[in-house]
């Protein structure tokens, strides 16, 4: 490169800063001394006239010439509302005393463990039954469960598996012999629960 591009070169990013400078030099000005915008006042409207109010209506005369009185304005009765009767709850079916069949939650959040301190995995987590009772697991959590038999420490049993059950959906397992049937979550083996069958 010559000394005459160098000096080229130089001049025309001079130039060019010397013309930014002077654009925003004026730009500055020019807004400095325009006149500020001032929007116009919003019209203020005229007040409404106040309405007069209507004549009372004329008496009627009875035949003496005397005004008829007028006759009060009586609410309306409203009838009284008969209670609909509440359905009564018919009481589970007991065999010896033992329920023939039981709900059980799989509670929201059991997915996390913290559960099993309380026993809230499963509600209610251990029950007691007829022999022959149907029991019904709902997954109340947003996760999927298993309804497994056997425990976390000692693995799964044949005795009955639910496979994943999908949040919302139920799974029933009808229990016709006697004994302890212990099962948990095998996705969350924290969650465990058990079935007496009497």
């Amino acid at each position: 490169m010559t000394a005459a591009d160098k000096f080229g070169i130089a001049f025309s990013v001079g130039f060019t800063v010397a013309i930014l400078a002077f654009a925003m030099i004026s730009a500055s000005t020019h807004n400095a001394t325009s006149a500020p915008v001032v929007p116009a006042p919003a019209p203020v409207p005229a007040p409404a006239p106040e309405p007069t109010p209507a004549p009372p209506a004329p008496a009627e005369e009875t035949p003496e010439g005397t005004p008829a009185e007028t006759p009060e304005e009586t609410p309306e009765e409203t009838p009284e509302e008969t209670p609909e009767p509440t359905p009564e709850e018919t009481p589970e079916e007991t065999t010896d005393g033992y329920p023939t069949s039981a709900d059980v939650s799989i509670s929201e959040g059991a997915s996390s463990p913290g559960c099993e301190s309380d026993g809230t995995c499963y509600v209610e987590s251990d029950i007691t039954v007829a022999a022959g009772a149907i029991v019904t697991w709902t997954n109340d959590d947003t996760a999927s469960h298993t309804v497994t038999s056997g425990s976390p420490s000692d693995g799964q049993t044949d005795a009955f598996d639910s496979g994943l059950i999908k949040s919302g959906d139920t799974f029933e397992q009808t229990f016709d012999e006697a004994g302890e049937f212990d099962y948990f979550c095998v996705v969350h083996p924290w969650m465990t629960g058990k079935v007496t069958v009497e």
